[in-house]
């Protein structure tokens, strides 16, 4: 399956992943994981910015994504927010593309609850990016 597959796949649709807490951003990241590229269940994090702050601690992560600068993302890259003081979990979402200093991506919002939808968002409070390694 492409991105452009996956997107057309679940754009609307709530993905729970993993049966818990609802259609949160990290079941989308582990469902494109699995359909895009057929990976194992990631490893389990508290809140989508562990999944590039504590990279070094997930050994799924590490085997099949490396880490890009946040600067130096593209389409398909999944990228990473920190937590803030209205969302202390941070986020993950997947790129589609760059628009003058903001992302678009794919993504899934567990505080709404409301599905996966293609959003403009800005760099802010961005940690960097998890890129699909050519060979793990």
């Amino acid at each position: 399956m492409t991105l452009t597959d996956f997107v057309r796949k679940y754009n609307g649709k709530k993905v729970d992943f993993d049966g818990a807490f609802g259609a949160q951003c990290v079941d989308l990241f582990r469902q494109y994981n699995k359909d895009v590229y057929g990976l194992p269940h990631t490893g389990v994090v508290e809140g989508a910015k562990d999944l590039f702050l504590g990279y070094d601690q997930l050994p799924v992560e590490r085997r099949y994504y490396e880490v890009v600068n946040k600067d130096e993302i593209i389409p398909g890259d999944v990228v990473v927010w920190d937590g803030t003081t209205t969302n202390e979990y941070g986020h993950v979402a997947i790129v589609l593309g760059i628009l003058d200093d903001n992302i678009i991506v794919f993504e899934q919002d567990g505080f709404a609850q409301d599905g996966a939808k293609i959003s403009l968002r800005a760099r802010a409070n961005l940690l960097g990016a998890l890129r699909r390694r050519k060979r793990a």
